[in-house]
């Protein structure tokens, strides 16, 4: 037992020895990445409206869209399929960087899931699912309802991150930082609904924002190539979803969302003092 303490105690006194020489300077870098992700929703209140219905469905449950993993993720070809982030950034201090980037989640309604029904639909709609105004409980099935945001639920998103340094080798080539921070954007889905059979798969149209905040690990490899493992959460308030294609129709909906992200990138400068820009540490 106390070997064991000992061979920590000693492996500690390394890693601190490590990185105590090791200051790198971020400020005026660039960096841009790619990767991947999985999505989890709360339930929303979905509220349809048009010159013939006007209802909300309540408690709808819906899921995200992974890819299995395999050659969609490492074609070129394909690369747009799955549930992707790329971003671009820039640190304006060591501590400090402001980032553009896409989340490209996927929002996918449970079919057949029964749900609470509150409004009116008139004849002209629909035969089966007329009712004036009332409640009822309703089943998902693909004549009432088929709604999914899969060619996204694209939050394009400025990102706003502070970084603490955990750990780095003595000349700053392996670094491991964490970071937090907070987002806010459009979102601009791409919106396949059918509503009582009627519908299409629509146009991009910038339905409504989202915000939120994130935190993560960011492992610098070699100075220049990094990895990124990221939990971000967030509010997304969509107030204009097309859905059957015609301009009078249109739903709404908010629900939570957590996100859990892997990419890879790399980082660069382009301005600063020539110490800067050899990666200069002291």
């Amino acid at each position: 037992m106390q070997i064991a303490l000992r061979r920590a105690a000693f492996l500690g006194c390394l890693l601190i020895g490590a990185g105590s020489n090791a200051q790198v300077h971020d400020k005026n870098t660039f960096f841009l990445h790619w990767g991947y992700n999985r999505s989890w929703y709360s339930w929303s209140d979905i509220h349809f409206n048009g010159p013939d219905h006007d209802f909300t469905l309540r408690h709808v449950v819906a899921t995200d869209k992974p890819v299995p993993l395999g050659g969609d993720y490492f074609k070129l070809k394909n690369i747009w399929i799955p549930q992707y982030n790329y971003r671009a950034g820039w640190f304006f201090h060591d501590r400090w960087s402001m980032s553009l980037g896409l989340d490209h989640m996927k929002y996918v309604v449970v079919q057949d899931q029964t749900v609470r029904m509150d409004g009116y639909v008139s004849e002209s709609r629909s035969l089966t699912y007329t009712t004036s105004e009332g409640s009822r409980d309703v089943q998902l099935t693909k004549d009432l309802l088929q709604y999914e945001h899969t060619d996204g639920l694209n939050l394009l998103g400025i990102d706003l991150d502070h970084y603490d340094p955990l750990w780095a080798n003595r000349d700053g080539r392996f670094r491991l930082r964490v970071y937090e921070g907070v987002h806010a954007g459009p979102v601009i889905p791409r919106s396949d609904v059918r509503l009582f059979g009627v519908g299409q798969n629509n146009r991009f149209n910038v339905a409504g924002f989202g915000v939120g905040a994130q935190v993560g690990m960011h492992l610098t490899l070699w100075k220049h190539f990094y990895i990124r493992n990221t939990l971000k959460a967030g509010w997304v308030e969509l107030s204009h979803v097309l859905t059957t294609g015609s301009d009078e129709d249109h739903a709404s909906q908010h629900f939570w969302f957590v996100q859990h992200s892997i990419v890879v990138g790399g980082q660069f400068r382009l301005c600063g003092s020539k110490e800067e820009r050899s990666g200069g540490t002291h």
